[in-house]
């Protein structure tokens, strides 16, 4: 009994070790995938020289993989914790594997001794023909049989022993180069967060002797949001007023909230049951030079934004997609913030802005997934390509981070 438990605690350590690895493998590709958005981004930025705003989106995503590279270093600390327990436990197993096959082959080499010793081919016919009776011989023949079977067995014991040492043998080797493989990848990432730092020094520098210049873009920016805002509140309250006139929508169930269909309440709380699990509202990769609400930076005390939505960087020639399911029930025109397009998803509703081309018309079901039109690429900025995304539940503004899968 004691051995069944002693084997169940091994294989759900074994599991368990397996389960971290294949975690360490998961976490390394997405890592991998970041990286090489955050260069994509970074070149197609660093085309637009000058920008002193497209050196702010450099600072936001440098400040975003610093953090990731932190975060990576504590994991691969984790790891590293984990694996060298297991290294442990497998060593003591090695060790004890290594005295039992020790005692076992003392034992057997014991055994033959005496068996030479005592019984030779004539000791053991005089051992059997010596007995008193049949009966006896019977028993004494018995007797030897059992001796050779134990022998053999203790044979086929040293024999599975020498089986099994040399499996954890080649386990340790396993484990020991999967250990000098993560101090390297650790030491590559604390040299490559050594170089971030620098870098991120080095473009703030760069921010501070242009932070007059830097502000006074910014200051247009607000402008252009300031308007697309408000045509957005002004849409959405429009949208809810004549919702309210209609007489088979039931009542909200907020002050101010949407009347739905039977149709859309069953479509709001799809939507609702899927956050952190929406798609990525473009076909291609994207990096987030502007995040939801506030964003103060570390010595430019003068320089801060406050999106309504956030600002996704990414390839000349991405079409923005629907994150679920939907109507279009709004597409609209915003000077310096081209077309936008509005999905509503019960008193959900997504916002898709800087579009240079749409695809969709004022009414239409769309899909998940669904292309709505292509990200204006501003040839003047350097192919700049960014996607302005919103959210709304009711008039409530969301932030898209928490309800968004990464691409």
């Amino acid at each position: 009994m004691q051995r069944i438990h002693c084997f169940l605690i091994l294989l759900i350590l074994n599991f368990a070790a397996l389960q971290a690895q294949q975690s360490i493998e998961d976490v390394r590709k997405e890592r991998l995938a970041v990286l090489e958005r955050i260069k994509a981004a970074n070149e197609s930025l660093s085309a637009n020289q000058k920008s002193s705003k497209a050196l702010l989106y450099q600072y936001t995503i440098l400040s975003d993989q610093i953090k990731s590279t932190e975060q990576y270093i504590d994991r691969l600390n984790t790891e590293m914790n984990r694996l060298s327990r297991s290294l442990r436990t497998l060593q003591n197993e090695y060790n004890e594997l290594k005295r039992q096959l020790s005692v076992k082959q003392q034992q057997y080499a014991q055994l033959i001794k005496q068996l030479h010793t005592r019984l030779k081919i004539d000791d053991k016919l005089m051992f059997i023909f010596s007995a008193e009776d049949l009966g006896q011989s019977y028993r004494r023949i018995r007797y030897l049989n059992e001796y050779t079977k134990f022998q053999r067995k203790q044979a086929e014991e040293i024999r599975q022993k020498q089986v099994q040492l040399e499996k954890k043998r080649i386990d340790l080797e396993v484990a020991y180069q999967q250990q000098k493989e993560l101090l390297d990848e650790q030491q590559a990432e604390r040299d490559r967060l050594s170089k971030e730092r620098e870098k991120q020094r080095n473009l703030l520098n760069t921010l501070k002797k242009k932070e007059s210049t830097l502000n006074a873009e910014l200051k247009k920016d607000r402008e252009l949001a300031a308007r697309l805002d408000k045509q957005i509140e002004e849409i959405i309250a429009e949208e809810t007023r004549r919702a309210s006139l209609e007489k088979e929508r039931s009542r909200p169930e907020s002050e101010g909230g949407y009347a739905m269909t039977i149709d859309e309440k069953i479509l709001s709380d799809d939507f609702g049951n899927n956050k952190g699990k929406l798609p990525f509202p473009l076909n291609e990769p994207g990096t987030i030079i502007v995040h939801f609400g506030q964003q103060k930076f570390q010595e430019l005390k003068y320089v801060q934004t406050n999106s309504k939505g956030i600002d996704i960087q990414t390839r000349a020639g991405a079409s923005a997609r629907a994150v679920f399911k939907g109507t279009v029930s709004k597409i609209f025109m915003v000077p310096g913030m081209n077309a936008s397009v509005i999905v509503r998803h019960g008193k959900y509703l997504t916002v898709y802005s800087n579009l240079g081309e749409v695809r969709v018309k004022l009414g239409d079901k769309v899909k998940t997934g669904e292309l709505l039109g292509k990200v204006f690429v501003d040839e003047q900025q350097g192919n700049q390509t960014i996607l302005h995304f919103q959210m709304f539940q009711d008039r409530e503004r969301l932030n898209p981070e928490v309800w968004i899968k990464k691409f």
